[in-house]
């Protein structure tokens, strides 16, 4: 069942992007129950990756899209905010009780591969030298081509949603998102299920189901909108390992 979002929150702010967000669940959820319905009918029906990661991609690839071209836009140092922390600040407190992002998460020990033509891979490149020295320089037929740097790349996988956060190599690693090739190995991974028991998003906030505070403002929708498509998972069982 779909979030009713507020229309304001207890502040009387507005809540300008309900609508989008609402839309938006209504296309993964009908995703999601046309996939069971599937399955039901014909038994030959089994996809080899749950369909609703490539509506996670959708909002994925204008995130990365969003970040490079703001890069190439500025003279020097990209003013977007890391993406380090995806949904929620890590210290962020979620419950009336005090319990923070980082104390809900589920640390798991586990490995896992992100490809990187296919796979929501979130780097944050932030210096105009250093993209277009990697973009120059890797590649077929320049000085080598792109491959996983086990000393320099690092990611951090999100569950359900399946997103993969880059803590390391965040220019490289744009540089192989574009050419559409390779992937990169991670041992970290966190799910952030339990989240959702304490926290909702209308797409302009995120706000504490304990007493409909706000706890911080919405800065990048996209990813608001994949935080609640988390949600929906959770629900149907779903996730991406």
């Amino acid at each position: 069942m779909l979030f009713q979002f507020r229309k304001k929150n207890n502040s009387g702010k507005k809540s300008v992007h309900s609508e989008e967000l609402h839309n938006i669940l209504l296309f993964a959820e009908s995703i999601i129950i046309s996939y069971e319905e599937k399955k039901k009918a014909h038994p030959e029906y089994r996809p080899i990756k749950h369909p609703i990661f490539e509506v996670i991609n959708i909002l994925a690839r204008k995130v990365q899209s969003d970040y490079m071209v703001r890069l190439i836009s500025v003279e020097d140092e990209s003013d977007m905010e890391s993406l380090l922390d995806v949904f929620l600040q890590n210290g962020a407190v979620l419950t009336k009780d005090g319990k923070t992002f980082s104390d809900l998460v589920k640390r798991i020990e586990a490995r896992n591969t992100a490809n990187l033509s296919v796979d929501p891979v979130l780097p944050w490149p932030w210096k105009r030298q250093r993209l277009r020295h990697t973009i120059t320089n890797i590649g077929k037929g320049r000085h080598g081509a792109w491959k996983e740097d086990k000393m320099n790349h690092r990611l951090r996988l999100l569950l359900p949603m399946g997103i993969f956060a880059v803590s390391g190599g965040n220019h490289s690693i744009t540089v192989g998102i574009l050419q559409g090739t390779g992937s990169v190995s991670t041992e970290l991974v966190e799910d952030i299920s339990e989240v959702y028991d304490h926290v909702y998003c209308d797409g302009t906030y995120y706000i504490r189901k304990d007493d409909n505070e706000t706890i911080c403002e919405v800065t990048n929708f996209e990813l608001a909108a994949i935080f609640e498509i988390g949600r929906l998972m959770r629900e149907h069982s779903i996730s991406f390992a």
